[in-house]
């Protein structure tokens, strides 16, 4: 084609295939396999993808969920792994399956999971989780597109003196891009704590792992808030280049039966970690809401918060979830009440394109089924199944970020960690 067409035209044709065609033409000549792999490409690539997807409203959504199946003759439980595609569309339909790179379950290590914590630009970001012990560490980003991962190091040890040993360890990460380096970054909060103020409120410590380094690295500890606290059920949502947590401002209170001085909770706030910066601030929420128990969400381009309602048999109507949104990202006066959903409970994954939110019902009997509501008509779609238990949404783009990276390991089938 060379003969024909100039480079810069051959280019813009490249940039404008799907990515199983790219992958095959690496394959045509020297050059071309060298253009599609370099840096520049695998960028422009990307932001091609997205332009596309914006023009054609065809934007996607990955789920992940986890089910439980014995193994004989050890009779062992084991954890398998499922991650989905679907259409961020209100007809919600699906797209693609996802295989696994990699078993799960392995003779030599059976107790630990590998669970999404956050994808990017068509990466996705696991960590190894020990169901048994609590355990996790982050293990390595994956782009199911391109068939290609890159295992983390083991990030460095931490808070392991020996006046630490009578206190457990929480882990939280965070996934997400940082563009002004054009680097993916993985954000590990490890903290110790005990409601004691002899440890200086939380003992913290806060990890960033550069996909460009190829490497972990502590941050100073005075950088660090000092209300930040790991181990959460939720994970940090990437919003604006920033990596966000809901957090509980600390107060020290003398307590008169023990005669010392104890740590309490006092107003919530939403803490943020700018990915290129690495510096942390804060985002303060309603103070209606401070109180409350809470949840936060991307929605959109900006953020949700979810004041959680329990169920209670004298006032059946007041239960499920109010729904605020920051309608400018950053602004805390421009939080603002959208609506409630009633029911027994609900558990928030993430919220659609057309305003639609998906979510986990749990009625009376315990039982649970994964909907995608219209808030507006109150119709649901039901999906799943009753074998899976669902914990990740987010936004997914097809993409070949990876294929430049020299440390990117290729698979077929599955491979062992």
């Amino acid at each position: 084609m060379s003969d024909f067409f100039p480079e810069e035209i051959i280019e813009k044709i490249l940039l404008r295939l799907p990515i199983k065609s790219l992958i095959k033409f690496t394959a045509v000549c020297k050059s071309w396999s060298s253009l599609i792999k370099t840096s520049t490409f695998v960028q422009s690539h990307l932001c091609t993808t997205i332009d596309s997807n914006n023009q054609n409203d065809a934007h996607l959504l990955l789920l992940s969920a986890y089910s439980r199946s014995y193994s004989y003759p050890a009779k062992e439980s084991i954890s398998n792994e499922h991650h989905w595609l679907r259409w961020d569309s209100p007809e919600f339909g699906k797209y693609s399956k996802l295989s696994n790179p990699f078993p799960f379950f392995t003779y030599e290590n059976q107790r630990r999971d590998l669970r999404v914590f956050g994808t990017c630009n068509g990466l996705v970001c696991l960590e190894s989780f020990d169901p048994c012990t609590r355990d996790c560490s982050p293990a390595l980003i994956w782009n199911p597109s391109i068939r290609k991962i890159v295992m983390l190091p083991t990030p460095p040890a931490c808070l392991t003196s020996t006046e630490y040993h009578n206190y457990r360890k929480y882990t939280s990460h965070g996934f997400g891009y940082d563009s002004h380096s054009n680097d993916y970054k993985v954000l590990r909060v490890v903290s110790l704590s005990d409601d004691h103020s002899n440890l200086s409120r939380f003992t913290t410590v806060v990890q960033v792992y550069s996909l460009a380094r190829g490497s972990w690295k502590r941050l100073c500890a005075s950088v660090v808030p000092v209300d930040l606290q790991a181990g959460g059920s939720e994970r940090p949502d990437f919003v604006n280049g920033c990596l966000h947590m809901l957090e509980i401002r600390l107060s020290v209170y003398y307590d008169d039966d023990h005669q010392e001085h104890r740590k309490c909770g006092g107003d919530s706030f939403i803490a943020y970690f700018n990915l290129a910066t690495e510096v942390f601030g804060e985002i303060m929420i309603p103070e209606a809401l401070r109180k409350d128990e809470c949840s936060i969400s991307r929605y959109g381009e900006s953020l949700a918060l979810i004041k959680n309602k329990c169920y209670n048999l004298d006032d059946p109507a007041n239960c499920g979830c109010d729904i605020w949104v920051m309608k400018e990202y950053g602004v805390a006066e421009s939080w603002t009440f959208l609506y409630s959903i009633v029911m027994v409970q609900a558990t928030i994954f993430g919220f659609k394109r057309c305003g639609e939110v998906v979510l986990e019902e749990t009625n009376v009997l315990r039982l649970r089924r994964m909907l995608s509501l219209d808030p507006k008509s109150g119709q649901v779609k039901v999906f799943g199944t009753e074998y899976c238990t669902y914990y990740f949404m987010d936004s997914f783009v097809e993409s070949i970020v990876l294929l430049d990276h020299a440390k990117a390991i290729s698979y077929q089938g599955e491979i062992k960690i």
